[in-house]
């Protein structure tokens, strides 16, 4: 958990630094941004600020609560998170590039001691703590993985509607319904490899939500109540927009979710599903048509604008889930060298496929998808304690869809 919290600080100093040139001496003087408000404040950069702090506060409780209490460590987390993006808003004074504001340092604390409570929720450590712990013992099994499982849906959830500001905005509501109706009036604008992607993608969740679920629930329906949510809120969200790919994707997961209680084996098949997803997304050509070079400057692409975090989660929550999937069938003592090849071997492929992207019309070949790609796959598996709670027989049985 420390080696999270250290990959978390790192991400945060590279985002917010970068991009680590033209320093100049502050017009205003050191830490005027307590005193002044900005002139102009997006509603999606606010929780941006907020989700970026989180992971840190969440990992930070983690951590600390396993040699003290729970208010203590969230304090010490808040003053963590505090005195890093202080320390950040007031090193940005010195980038011309760059805005420091009381607000942004306000949202990360905020962010810090929310991902804290999220930590101490999982622990069962507040006063809503025992219900929900309650409530998730009664739907889900118990474990590591059920917890890196519920993460995956989290994950992809997010990526679907970030920026996370929703409108009931007349004109949200038509932009958001917009490409759907124009694909029900022009069937042939449909693109087939996005209808794909989104098929194996949610099929692929839909096992991995099977695998998490206690044997006497409805999987299915928690599972397909949840994308039914996303695929609403993509109507309301600022920017977002639900498309008929993502309608029929769904309903063709939908239908081999059915049937696939013949299937046996649930990891190697949620691991194919979204590998080929992930394969058909990359190789599809992009909507403006033009060529680009390839980038290797990380997240440069990401920082330029607010879909910034949608890009991120979209690369990294696929290869979470291939790890959850991996770590599911793998045996304790087989871990070590089945993280080490696999990071190699995903390495790899996303570089390829992320360096034929430069022949390929209206697509960006980025290290950053590599990067992003490594690390979804390495963290599942730092996670300690028991994969699942429960008799063997359980255990054996999660990497499995019974009849």
């Amino acid at each position: 958990m420390r080696r999270l919290v250290l990959v978390f600080l790192v991400l945060i100093v590279y985002g917010s630094l970068y991009p680590f040139s033209g320093w100049s001496e502050p017009i205003a003087p050191l830490f005027g941004f307590l005193f002044t408000s900005p002139a102009r404040v997006e509603k999606a950069d606010l929780v941006q600020n907020v989700l970026a702090y989180m992971p840190f506060g969440l990992f930070m409780v983690a951590w600390l609560m396993r040699g003290t209490r729970f208010h203590v460590a969230l304090v010490t987390a808040a003053v963590a998170g505090g005195l890093l993006s202080l320390s950040m808003e007031a090193i940005q004074q010195f980038l011309p590039s760059r805005d420091a504001s009381r607000i942004d340092l306000a949202l990360n604390i905020f962010g810090s001691v929310a991902g804290g409570l999220l930590a101490s929720l999982l622990h069962g450590h507040t006063l809503a703590g025992p219900r929900l712990v309650a409530v998730r013992a009664h739907w889900l099994r118990s474990g590591t993985l059920p917890n890196l499982g519920l993460a995956t849906l989290a994950l992809w959830a997010l990526s679907q509607t970030s920026p996370l500001v929703p409108t009931f905005d007349m004109g949200q509501v038509r932009h958001g319904l917009a490409l759907l109706y124009r694909s029900l009036r022009e069937p042939e604008t449909m693109q087939i490899a996005q209808l794909l992607t989104y098929a194996c993608y949610l099929a692929g969740l839909g096992l991995l939500a099977r695998t998490v679920t206690r044997e006497d629930k409805p999987a299915l329906l928690l599972f397909g109540s949840l994308v039914a949510c996303v695929l609403v809120l993509k109507i309301i969200v600022e920017g977002r927009q639900l498309s008929l790919e993502a309608v029929a994707g769904a309903f063709a997961a939908w239908m081999f979710l059915l049937v696939a209680g013949r299937l046996r084996q649930a990891a190697w098949m949620g691991i194919a599903l979204i590998g080929a997803a992930f394969v058909i997304s990359e190789l599809a050509p992009g909507p403006d048509g033009m060529v680009y070079g390839f980038n290797w400057i990380p997240l440069v692409g990401q920082m330029r604008s607010l879909s910034g975090l949608q890009n991120i989660l979209e690369i990294f929550w696929p290869f979470f889930a291939i790890a959850y999937f991996a770590r599911l069938r793998t045996p304790i003592g087989r871990r070590q060298p089945v993280v080490v090849i696999g990071t190699v071997a995903i390495a790899a492929v996303v570089f390829w496929l992320e360096w034929s992207q430069q022949g390929l019309p209206g697509r960006f070949g980025d290290i950053t998808q590599v990067l992003l790609a490594c690390a979804g796959w390495m963290i599942p598996w730092m996670f300690g304690g028991p994969d699942f709670s429960g008799t063997p027989a359980a255990t054996r049985a999660a990497g499995r869809i019974d009849p």
